[in-house]
């Protein structure tokens, strides 16, 4: 398909102007394009990707390098829906798409304005709220982004639409399940495993930092978990996975995380050096295992609420937020494969370091004593 970019009526608004690539970078089997979404992915083969991820600009004036995010509504939902066509050619007829957008106080409509503009191209699947932070009864989890003035209530959530092409796409969702609370509904109700559906309600705290370094110098990143939970939802075995817009390039590690194939692209000369560096540190310093269900069973027994206490928990919380709870599968960072020994030998207290060793001990062999 020709490279050109076409527009209604001869028209080519400077906000959509497709700008010079300036080339793909390739990291194992991933790929970063660096240039214009719209021009890059009219160079992508039709029926092509199987799962796309993709967080774009909210039009919320937020401070990107290279973009400028205080469009009129019009333009913005113009320009969204000339990605959405291309988006469409290039997924798969069994693909998932899935979108994280949010509004903000003073824009609120964004999201369900962008709704108008889908239904043309998908049919929307499922609905999910994707929680950042939350109180439920005297406990509050999350962080809560300080507001000024009495008008509003703390933002505390994002949407993540999940669209095909027919609504008709089955998914895995076991595979990001959460062990029953009670478990006398396993027999009852004829369960194989200790596993049910997590819900449209998607709980995924950012990680603190004190830094915007920290954050990538990206002022609108996810946590890894989001693209990963995606990825698995969706259910297919090594997928090709696409964000449109990069950014700091945690679609792509979540894609390598997940065994498959990721491509991206970024307008940014500076997110594109982050994304690029943060895959090959990624790949280099993980190592990917799977658990046997003994060792899955293990890990799922911490229960999640206690991630705040730190330490062994929040590790074991987070392991639990990586594992695909139907495969196995399970990428360990650096700074798991740090921890997971220190907490195992180092602290003398019996049980908790027992389980770590009974989880890990066959997996790491030689490599979980390394520390102790």
């Amino acid at each position: 398909m020709s490279g050109a970019v076409s527009y209604p009526n001869h028209h080519k608004p400077a906000h959509i102007r497709p700008i010079k690539p300036h080339g793909i970078h390739e990291i194992k089997e991933h790929k970063i394009h660096h240039g214009d979404c719209l021009a890059t992915l009219d160079k992508i083969q039709s029926k092509s990707v199987d799962v796309i991820i993709t967080s774009p600009p909210y039009n919320i004036n937020l401070s990107y390098n290279s973009y400028n995010d205080n469009k009129t509504e019009l333009e913005y939902l113009e320009w969204m829906e000339h990605l959405f066509k291309r988006l469409k050619r290039v997924l798969k007829d069994d693909g998932s798409f899935f979108l994280n957008i949010s509004g903000s106080s003073r824009q609120p409509w964004l999201p369900f304005l962008i709704t108008t503009r889908l239904k043309e191209y998908f049919e929307l699947q499922n609905h999910i709220v994707w929680v950042k932070s939350i109180a439920v009864d005297r406990e509050t989890s999350g962080h809560f982004k300080p507001i000024s003035g009495a008008r509003f209530t703390h933002h505390n959530h994002e949407h993540i639409f999940h669209l095909t092409k027919k609504g008709d796409v089955k998914l895995d969702r076991l595979s990001i399940g959460v062990p029953f609370a009670d478990k006398s509904n396993i027999n009852r109700f004829g369960h194989k495993a200790d596993i049910r559906c997590r819900g449209n309600t998607w709980f995924i705290p950012y990680r603190t930092v004190n830094s915007k370094a920290k954050k990538f110098s990206h002022p609108g990143t996810f946590p890894i978990e989001l693209p990963l939970w995606c990825i698995f939802l969706h259910g297919k075995k090594n997928p090709t996975v696409l964000d449109p817009f990069l950014g700091a390039g945690s679609t792509l590690v979540a894609a390598d995380f997940s065994g498959g194939k990721g491509i991206g692209i970024e307008i940014d000369d500076t997110y594109v050096k982050t994304a690029v560096q943060r895959l090959k540190d990624s790949i280099m310093t993980s190592k990917k295992v799977t658990l046997n269900k003994e060792e899955m069973d293990l890990l799922l027994l911490q229960d999640p609420e206690t991630r705040k206490d730190g330490g062994f928990q929040s590790l074991l919380v987070s392991l639990q937020e990586r594992l695909n709870k139907t495969t196995g599968d399970l990428t360990l960072e650096d700074s798991d494969l740090e921890r997971i020994p220190k907490y195992a030998f180092n602290y003398n207290q019996g049980g908790w370091e027992e389980r770590l060793k009974d989880i890990f001990g066959r997996v790491l062999g030689a490599d979980l004593g390394k520390t102790s």
